[in-house]
């Protein structure tokens, strides 16, 4: 404080030798204390930057778990009901047995060897081509009269006439080759009645005996018996292919 007090004079102020003095004084200390700050900013930023990556960047934990890994085994365990023997191989390769298509011309004959088997304990028994041919005859008798355009001949009909032989068979007795032709022609007759388009057909052609009132009670007495196997051959699917599985083993085509 004494020297401060020197620099003043008497009357409390300052010369211009001091005042000089202590404003370099003062810019020493203002450039020293601006140098210090600077200093210390440099200090300070890496420490900022570290703390700064530090909280952005978390260190991520280290999974010290071993790696599970599946037991594969050496031998494995093989179901021998499953592998396929060579010669199952063999007949899965061979290719499929084609059906054979049955034509008209076969059922035919197969009806044909129906009623002949039907009928051995006759002297003369019917052939299966003889069947066949009075069959062929009465549809072929309608037609040149003009009762129908197109054969009546298929293999639902067929089907349809031999269902109708089962049913006469069971019901009425048969001595001679005519009652045969009867039976046969009086099975077709119902069969067009009941199948084809017409209501009703002339008798001519069905007719072998001229007694239409003995072959109306015929006719009669087969609807009404076999009714029940009618009506159950044109509604079930199943029931036909049966009947139909059953003309065919007649004969071996």
């Amino acid at each position: 404080m004494g020297s401060d007090a020197s620099v003043l004079r008497s009357d409390g102020t300052m010369d211009v030798k001091n005042k000089s003095r202590l404003a370099e004084d003062v810019k020493k200390i203002t450039f020293a204390a601006s140098k210090l700050k600077i200093s210390t900013k440099r200090r300070d930023k890496p420490q900022k930057s570290q703390r700064t990556e530090s909280i952005a960047e978390p260190k991520q934990p280290v999974d010290t778990r071993e790696e599970v890994r599946p037991h594969i085994a050496t031998n494995p365990v093989v179901d021998r009901s499953s592998v396929e023997s060579p010669a199952e191989a063999v007949v899965r390769a061979a290719p499929a047995r084609a059906e054979k298509k049955w034509t008209l011309t076969d059922l035919l004959h197969c009806l044909g060897t129906y009623v002949q088997e039907q009928c051995s304990d006759l002297d003369s028994p019917p052939t299966p081509n003889d069947i066949a041919m009075w069959v062929r005859c009465a549809d072929r008798a309608l037609q040149l009269n003009g009762w129908t355009i197109n054969s009546f001949l298929m293999e639902s009909h067929i089907v349809f006439t031999y269902l109708l032989l089962t049913q006469a068979f069971e019901r009425f007795t048969l001595k001679t080759l005519v009652d045969v032709k009867e039976v046969v022609l009086m099975c077709l007759y119902v069969s067009y009645t009941y199948n084809a388009n017409e209501i009703s057909y002339p008798l001519r052609p069905f007719l072998v005996k001229q007694d239409k009132s003995t072959f109306w009670d015929k006719c009669t007495t087969l609807s009404l018996g076999a009714s029940t196997q009618m009506l159950k051959l044109n509604r079930e699917s199943t029931y036909y292919a049966d009947v139909l599985a059953t003309l065919k083993t007649a004969v071996s085509v």
